[in-house]
């Protein structure tokens, strides 16, 4: 699909004569990096050539298409809706809204789209192949079939049609049917090894392992690094009672695919069954780290651990298990076994009665106890980890692996860096301010400790020869901040108000002290509570320095009010209180301010950023994605890696 959108790019560079050249070669630039696959480029020149030509419908078709080879269907559909807008006569534009559309579950618009894609050009092959998935997808076989045959009727040249056909096919129940359409994929390309993947998984309907076993083998011989065929090879090897064969097929999609959550639950399940519970206590575990509200998995981690005598540790896992299935009978008379080792027989009692209510709830669907009689392969859960290929090394950005955190706040620069690395603030002809341009940054590296040490001793000669002035304090007192002596900076910011108790940026940088200050302290708790060689553990905080801390908390938010009272359209102060607001768990405070944020600087990539990270965190998944597509189209990479994780389960 991807290849026949790039082959239509050419098409739309008819008209580049008409433009002056600079702005060709943006567009010439952006067609190039597509086809290429550099995506973050070619998003970073279509922004360039946008803002040139601002009425360009195909400007915002490649860009859409940039941002859907990012896996951002939220931005895609955006920008091919303005592409439709500028002009709406474009069938392919529509064929890829339709895809992206699609992908957000928005069937009903899709087929809308393809439905009018067809009025323009009901002789497009590729409009019915792309309805047919659609229609795969969400199970609509019959509709699928009906569309293959139309594509078959065009164009018989691409072995796809038989894939998705046989696939629908296999949906109704007709095995044999799709066996025969996966044949004709086997003829027409013998080279594709999704053809021998899917007559396996015909031949695994059929319960007839071994014939899977032997398409998977081929398939395995086409690409030997086919995570789909080395996965399926492994249920049909763990059904013929193969577990080891088993387990290294699953060893396999490990190293190919790290973050992969079926190829760790399923090896876990082998696990259990071959005795090796530590083992697959492990495996459990990294499913829960990749899919945290993965229920079954914590119930079966939960029933390892009481086999293996750590009743603390299944007590933590059936109560999570229920507090996110509250009707799951077997969570609660699991957590009744625990509590009556651990000799608690009112609550072992309590969780009994529980458990006779969800059953007598939940009739139709009764629980089963016994562990090692579950029939795992047939009963597995859809995890929420992608089965995409998730290695570091090779896979697509959005799909390497993010520490996810919100992006830090921004303190005063008075270095040098490159322009993008820096954001700038025109406080002219605003009163308070002692230069007509800021500079702001968020990242402590652009400026090293050495440099800092000197524009120290620089502004302390200064202080100390010639009459002070707030703006050699300012200047200081950021430079202490950076490196981290911060009663240093905080004493300098008052020593500066005395002389000039408006200047608007030293509340600023006071209040970037106290939250450094506010951070150090926190961390020096955190490393108390270690416990070590000659490091005591600490369990609280004690009551003075809780008391010091909420006073720093308090007059750090009150410079940044302050801040805003002498200029409310600053939307740095904004930002950054809403990091701290959000550090503090106050979370529709911080969204307010992260708001007023880019709403006074629209470009403020961070602070969209931040703005999604709140909204995924409080389970808005819509709002979030929305805001982190924008910060992802105004340059934070991150925001596609997140996009890929939370936003298209």
């Amino acid at each position: 699909m991807r290849g026949f959108l790039l082959s239509l790019m050419f098409v739309a560079c008819f008209s580049l004569q008409l433009f002056p050249q600079h702005r060709t070669n943006l567009r010439q630039l952006s067609v190039t990096q597509l086809q290429n696959g550099m995506y973050l480029e070619a998003l970073n020149t279509l922004n360039d050539a946008i803002r040139y030509e601002p009425g360009a419908s195909d400007l915002y078709f490649f860009r859409g298409y940039a941002k859907y080879g990012l896996d951002d269907f939220i931005g895609a559909e955006t920008d091919y809706t303005r592409s439709l807008e500028l002009f709406p006569y474009q069938p392919d534009v529509l064929v890829n809204r339709a895809i992206v559309r699609s992908q957000q579950e928005k069937f009903d618009e899709a087929f809308g789209d393809f439905s009018r894609a067809l009025e323009f050009d009901s002789t497009n092959a590729t409009i019915y192949l792309n309805r047919a998935r659609i229609s795969l997808y969400t199970k609509r076989f019959d509709e699928c079939i009906n569309d293959c045959y139309q594509v078959i009727r065009l164009d018989d040249s691409d072995e796809l049609v038989y894939l998705l056909k046989g696939s629908a096919e296999m949906g109704l129940g007709n095995q044999y049917t799709a066996i025969a359409s996966f044949q004709k994929v086997l003829e027409k390309n013998p080279g594709n090894p999704f053809g021998p993947v899917q007559m396996g998984a015909a031949w695994m309907e059929l319960e007839q392992p071994d014939s899977a076993i032997f398409y998977y083998d081929r398939a395995l011989r086409l690409d030997s690094s086919n995570i789909f065929a080395l996965f399926n090879r492994a249920l049909a090897r763990a059904q013929k009672q193969e577990k080891q064969g088993a387990l290294d097929d699953l060893n396999r999609v490990i190293i190919l695919s790290p973050y992969n959550s079926y190829a760790y639950f399923n090896r876990a399940v082998i696990l259990s069954e071959l005795k090796e519970k530590k083992a697959a206590i492990r495996d459990l575990t990294t499913v829960i780290r990749l899919n945290p509200e993965n229920l079954i998995s914590y119930y079966y981690r939960g029933l390892l651990r009481t086999e293996t005598g750590d009743l603390q540790g299944a007590l933590e896992d059936f109560t999570r298990t229920v507090e996110l299935y509250p009707d799951y009978a077997d969570g609660y008379m699991a957590r009744s076994g625990v509590k009556e080792k651990l000799k608690d027989r009112k609550g072992a009692a309590t969780d009994h009665q529980l458990a006779m209510e969800a059953a007598a709830r939940n009739q139709n669907r009764p629980d089963t106890l016994d562990f090692d009689e579950k029939n795992y392969l047939k009963n597995l859960i859809k995890l929420t980890g992608s089965f995409e290929e998730m290695n570091t090394l090779n896979s697509k950005f959005q799909n390497q692996y993010v520490d996810i955190q919100l992006s830090p706040v921004f303190n005063l620069f008075f270095g040098q860096a490159p322009y993008d690395k820096i954001e700038l603030y025109d406080s002219y002809p605003r009163k308070h301010y002692y230069t007509s341009i800021i500079s702001l940054a968020n990242r402590p590296y652009l400026m090293s400790d050495s440099a800092r040490r000197e524009v120290v001793g620089r502004q302390t000669i200064l202080l100390d020869s010639v009459s002070r002035n707030p703006e050699s304090y300012l200047i200081r007192a950021v430079s202490y901040t950076g490196l981290k002596q911060y009663d240093r900076a905080i004493s300098d910011c008052d020593s500066a108000l005395r002389l000039d108790p408006d200047f608007v940026l030293l509340y600023f940088a006071r209040a970037n002290a106290r939250y450094g200050l506010y951070q150090q302290r926190q961390e020096e708790v955190q490393a108390q509570r270690l416990p070590g060689i000659g490091n005591p553990v600490e369990t609280e905080p004690d009551s003075a320095r809780k008391l010091e801390n909420a006073v720093i908390l308090e007059a750090m938010l009150l410079d940044y009010k302050k801040v805003i009272l002498l200029d409310p359209d600053f939307p740095f102060s904004y930002y950054n209180r809403g990091v701290i607001l959000s550090a503090l768990g106050n979370y529709r405070e911080a969204l307010s301010d992260f708001r007023k944020s880019v709403e006074l600087k629209k470009n403020l990539a961070e602070g969209y950023y931040n703005l999604g990270l709140i909204y995924l965190l409080l389970k808005e998944n819509y709002s979030g994605c929305r805001y982190l597509s924008q910060a992802g189209e105004l340059g934070i990479a991150d925001a596609y890696r997140v996009m890929k994780r939370f936003c298209y389960e």
